[in-house]
């Protein structure tokens, strides 16, 4: 179905609550539910990025860091995950 049809369809079935207005109501939020923003979970801080890359390097110091010889190895170890 082309976007152009689904418009149609879904003009369509507005307009048989036409006159009612607390089921547009409950449509037009319920569409405006479907586009907002959700806050993305992978998103930090200016300063907990910083702390993050910090605590990266000490551990990187620290010898706390997994190396590998080539992709094939790194594939590997991924699957163990």
């Amino acid at each position: 179905m082309t976007a152009i049809q689904l418009r149609a369809e879904l003009t369509h079935e507005i307009d048989q609550y036409a006159d009612n207005e607390d089921i547009l109501q409950q449509v037009l939020d319920f569409f405006r539910s479907l586009t907002r923003k959700k806050p993305d979970p992978t998103l930090m801080s200016k300063e907990d990025f910083f702390k993050k890359l910090e605590e990266s390097r000490q551990q990187a110091r620290e010898g706390k860091v997994k190396s590998f010889s080539n992709l094939d190895e790194m594939h590997q170890w991924l699957k163990t995950l």
